[in-house]
């Protein structure tokens, strides 16, 4: 028995947002209805009655030195359009336990605004909420934005995140950020729609996209901070596990009688990595920060810090490469100097494919960026907007 057929409000409402996303998508060069109608197979006068109603709704407009049909001598030639770009408005969110940051996009994908916050030592879950709703309302009123056209807010969240609860399930780092309900208690007190994922995904995301590396479609991303965490981006889409929720890389055990991990268990990634800089996680800083100077002055027990963290994140990659078989990796670290270090340890002791693996992945290696880990949680909005 056939499920119920789709209505026609539905299918009208599915094809302008398909149109929309065609037309986002090739901003700024623009895109013509008939390269439209090539690419939905839609037929030529409902792309036409597409664009005239998102054209009349101020969604598009001709792209840059565009008329209205401009004539050679070979005739008319088709006008091309892009997405207005203060027709709609994203914002993305991430956090963690040291900082808070906060970016707006327009329409086109511009960044017109950016702040980042230090985050008080010791401060609960309920005061990183009022504290984003408190921001959040601040800069729509410092940049003059209605709230209806402000597509959604998105929320780059520390720990593990369950997409389909849309709650935050546990990180420890943050007193009481466990089991919270972060998009129903944000859409109340905004007003916004809210869309919610693992940070990590939202900054592997962004650098899958913007990052420029030639991953071949597929990238692993391991973001090393007070803990480490990591995603995989496949084919523009982020993994999730069974249960729609984030994955958990920094807890892999990588051996069962290692040191105690914050999350009860023996032997985690994470716990290997922190032991080796409790300094760092004592202060709040990044695994590894202040290494930097060292390494670059060739001091021996920096570099051996960061060789043993290779080996460690060596031992988790090929489990990771058991099972997800990434094309790439990239190593999010403190700095260019750390990152660097590191992707020469891991691209050493990779350097023979073994029986289960025929190709070594390409490894990459960056500073941490707020401004992209921004950007990834305000693209998730727009790809939650046009689905």
């Amino acid at each position: 028995m056939q499920g119920n057929p789709l209505r026609a409000a539905d299918l009208r409402v599915h094809n302008q947002n398909m149109v929309l996303s065609l037309i986002h998508a090739a901003t700024p060069a623009g895109i013509s209805q008939s390269e439209v109608v090539q690419k939905t197979g839609l037929k030529a006068p409902t792309i036409f009655r597409i664009f005239s109603s998102l054209e009349e709704e101020g969604l598009i407009v001709p792209a840059e030195g565009e008329t209205e049909e401009s004539v050679s001598r070979k005739g008319r030639r088709p006008v091309f359009y892009v997405v207005e770009k203060s027709a709609r408005y994203t914002m993305g969110i991430e956090f963690w336990t040291a900082f808070l940051s906060l970016g707006v996009f327009n329409f086109q994908g511009e960044r017109i605004y950016s702040v980042m916050h230090p985050l008080n030592e010791g401060i609960k879950a309920e005061e990183v909420i009022d504290f984003m709703v408190d921001e959040v309302n601040r800069v729509l009123s410092e940049l003059s934005l209605p709230k209806e056209k402000v597509i959604g807010l998105g929320v780059a969240a520390p720990g593990q995140v369950d997409l389909e609860q849309k709650r935050v399930r546990y990180y420890p780092r943050i007193e009481g950020m466990k089991d919270i309900a972060l998009v129903d208690e944000l859409e109340s007190r905004l007003d916004l729609p809210v869309i919610i994922h693992n940070n990590c995904s939202a900054l592997a995301l962004s650098e899958y996209r913007h990052g420029g590396y030639e991953h071949e479609g597929s990238m692993f991303t391991f973001l090393l901070r007070t803990g480490v965490n990591g995603a995989f981006v496949n084919m523009d889409d982020i993994y999730v596990n069974s249960m729609n929720q984030t994955i958990e890389t920094g807890h892999i055990p990588i051996n069962s009688d290692g040191p105690r991990c914050s999350c009860g268990s023996r032997g985690c990634l994470q716990a290997y990595l922190q032991d080796l800089d409790p300094q760092s996680v004592a202060q709040r800083l990044a695994l590894f920060e202040g290494l930097d100077t060292r390494l670059q002055t060739g001091d021996l027990a920096a570099q051996r810090t960061i060789e043993r963290a290779a080996g460690y994140l060596v031992i988790a990659m090929k489990i990771i490469m058991r099972l997800l078989s990434p094309k790439s990796f990239l190593f999010v670290c403190c700095c260019d100097t750390i990152s660097d270090a590191l992707c020469d340890h891991v691209r050493r002791l990779i350097s023979e494919p073994d029986a289960f693996c025929g190709e070594i992945p390409q490894i990459f290696g960056t500073a941490y960026d707020p401004l992209l880990a921004q950007r990834g949680a305000s693209d998730l909005v727009l790809q939650d907007y046009f689905r």
